[in-house]
Order: structure tokens, then sequence, then C-alpha cells
């Protein structure tokens, strides 16, 4: 192929991963409530669990707005990329020898697989361990209190309402599993699976307040952002994709012969310190995030070296005489 050929080639594919991740952003978009609501659940089930309001904040006119395109783009171009790399790889493959187009046609699959097997680990079990730990850390703030005189007074409050201000005796309110199909107008109950008090007005359902303890003490209250939250929780599945492809480097390096697995493996120390550096680089900045991604990868790196030593294995008996 001339050049002319080659430049043209290489127009047309990037074309046509650029149409997939319009595609891909556009249908995102377009289930975007769902693609939302499954991400933050684990930060709602934290807030439920500890008896906070399920809500979040935003700070600007445009800021869901914005966030719903930026969540689509990104979901989009994840989904797309598959479909992208092969375009990538149709390019590239004319100019490797026929052994490293094996070996990468033998890699790229696992690569991909790797990548959203971290992303999925990361939003089903590492997200909702992790923001328990963030969001509850310190809610309690010591009460030292010196300056009440100052302020408030040194008045002492009644022991005693009177008479006319006594609470009336009245039914105990209802509390049940999940919400009564036709439940009387104007009457509450506790929902006991939402932790929330309800009251039917018309034919829609209300929620007057959601349950929780009182406090005895200072609280510290956390009011999560919505941008802030969702580029949270996409940095860390991109850093989990990448950390996830541990076991293909690894076994890259055993292919090529760069280094063998013994190689590797008496260099395990210093292998897990680099990861450590690597994983402290790829997450948000605090330690939590960067221990939970660097137990996965030291696991998947004795795994990486477990491959490579079926590879040596099979090309040493592969091997002339």
């Amino acid at each position: 192929m001339t050049l002319g050929e080659h430049l043209e080639e290489l127009r047309t594919r990037m074309v046509r991963a650029i149409v997939a991740l319009v595609v891909g952003t556009i249908g995102c978009y377009v289930f975007i409530g769902p693609i939302m609501g499954f991400l933050t659940t684990p930060v709602f089930a934290v807030y439920k669990r500890h008896d906070m309001s399920p809500e979040m904040v935003s700070l600007a006119p445009a800021e869901a707005f914005l966030t719903d395109l930026k969540v689509a783009a990104i979901v989009g171009l994840i989904l797309s990329a598959p479909y992208s790399l092969s375009q990538l790889w149709g390019f590239v493959a004319a100019g490797l020898y026929p052994n490293e187009r094996r070996w990468v046609q033998r890699f790229a699959p696992a690569s991909i697989v790797l990548f959203f097997s971290g992303v999925t680990f990361l939003l089903l079990i590492v997200s909702p361990l992790l923001l328990d730990f963030l969001l509850t850390y310190r809610r309690d703030l010591p009460n030292v209190d010196f300056t009440s005189n100052l302020i408030l007074g040194t008045g002492e409050m009644p022991t005693s309402a009177p008479a006319e201000m006594i609470w009336p005796t009245t039914q105990p309110m209802p509390a049940v599993a999940d919400d009564p199909e036709a439940p009387p107008e104007f009457a509450p109950w506790v929902n006991l699976s939402s932790r929330e008090i309800r009251m039917r007005i018309g034919d829609v359902f209300y929620s007057i307040a959601h349950l929780k303890k009182v406090a005895q003490s200072n609280q510290l209250k956390p009011m999560m952002r919505i941008s802030e939250y969702i580029i949270f929780i996409l940095h860390l599945s991109l850093a989990f994709g990448i950390g996830f492809q541990v076991p293909i480097v690894v076994s890259f390096l055993s292919v090529t012969q760069i280094a063998s697995a013994q190689q590797m493996a008496s260099l395990r120390r210093y292998v897990w310190f680099g990861m450590a550096i690597g994983a402290a680089f790829i997450t948000p900045p605090d330690i939590t995030s960067m221990l939970m991604l660097l137990g996965p990868m030291a696991c998947l790196f004795e795994m990486g070296l477990l491959v490579a030593r079926v590879i040596e294995r099979k090309r040493s008996s592969q091997a002339p005489a």
C-alpha cells in the first residue's frame, strides 16, 4: 500500500471509531437515568444504612445536565472501546510480524475482559466499603461546651410544660415493611424499609421525614455534590480497570523474553513497591483507595506469574532438542 492509501485507511478507521463513540454516547444518554441510578446506589445505600437523608446536592444551574453529558460520554467511550480498539488493531496489524499479531490477538480480548472486571469489582464490591468508611468517618464531634454561658446565657430550661401544652394521647403511628396499597389520606405511617415517615395526599405518596437517631453529640454531616461524586467514582473505575492489567503485563514480559517468571518472582518486593506507587498515582488522593486497589493488583501479579510459567513450559517443550 502507498502512503496515501495508508492515510486513507487510517482516516476511515478513525471515522468509524468516532461514529461508534457518538452512537455509544447517545445510547447512554437515552438510558442516563438507570446509569446514574446504578452509579449512585452505593452512596445512597450508605446514607440509609447510617440514618442519613439520602440526598446529593447540585450547586450550579447546569451542573446536573453537564454531569449527565459527562457520564454519557465516558460510559459511551468505555462501551465502544472494544470496537474502537479493533479498528486501531486492524490498522496496526499490517505492520506486525505474524508471531506478533498472534500474541496481540490473544492478549487483546483478555485485556478487555480484565478492564471490565476491574470496573465491576470497583462498583459492586469496593465502592460500598470505601464510601461506608469515608462518609461515616468521624461523624460525631466532641461536645466541648465552654461558650454556652457566654452565648446563650445562664437561664435554665423549664422542667415541665403548662397543662394546655401537654402532648395529646393518640394512637401509635403504624409501621409497615412497605407502603400500603390504599392508605387513608393525611394519615402518616412509618416505612421500615426506607426508614421514612410517609403520607398519601390524593394519588401521590410523600416522604415527610427520614428517620434518624437522636444525636447525643455534635454531628459532621456529609453533603455530597453530584458532579464531584461522579468524577470520584469514574476516576476509581478507570484506576481499577488499569490496575487489573497486571497479568497482561507480566505475561507480555515473559512472552517477549524481557523477563522470565523466575526473575519477576525474585523481584517480588520491588514489584509490589512499584505497584503501590502506581496505585497511589492513579487513584484519588486517599490511602484507602490505594490499598483497596493494591490488594487485587498483588493477587493478579501472582496469577500473571502462574500464566507466565505455563507459557514458558509450553515454549520449552516445543523447542527443538
